[in-house]
């Protein structure tokens, strides 16, 4: 993998995660987790992993916000094209849930 695809990745998760919190929704959490962003090697696509549930609420919001947090990543980036987000649930975040329900034995998953 190039270097300049990972440095890519790693300044689309960091400039994401500012615009998700920035989101005015309140179904989206503020602090979204972006796990990481796997980048296509023609830069078309790109996949976003997030630490949302995916039956959220918030998943629904994202995918149909994509085109403006889209437009949002190309300006505070300044980059002419962006590639194309697609939201996925991480894989962490099903753990965490069943973790969080394991120390509280009262709760249902």
């Amino acid at each position: 993998m190039g270097r300049s695809k990972l440095h890519l990745e790693s300044q689309i998760v960091r400039t994401l995660a500012e615009v998700l919190h920035d989101l005015e929704d309140p179904r989206v959490p503020p602090f979204v987790g972006v796990e990481r962003v796997d980048v296509a090697p023609d830069l078309a696509n790109a996949v976003v992993y997030v630490g949302l549930e995916p039956d959220s609420p918030a998943f629904a919001v994202l995918h149909h916000a994509r085109r403006y947090i889209q437009d949002e990543l190309a300006q505070r980036m300044r980059l002419r094209r962006i590639p194309r987000l697609k939201f996925v649930a991480s894989e962490a975040a099903p753990a965490a849930r069943r973790c969080r329900y394991s120390t509280n034995p009262g709760e249902k998953p």
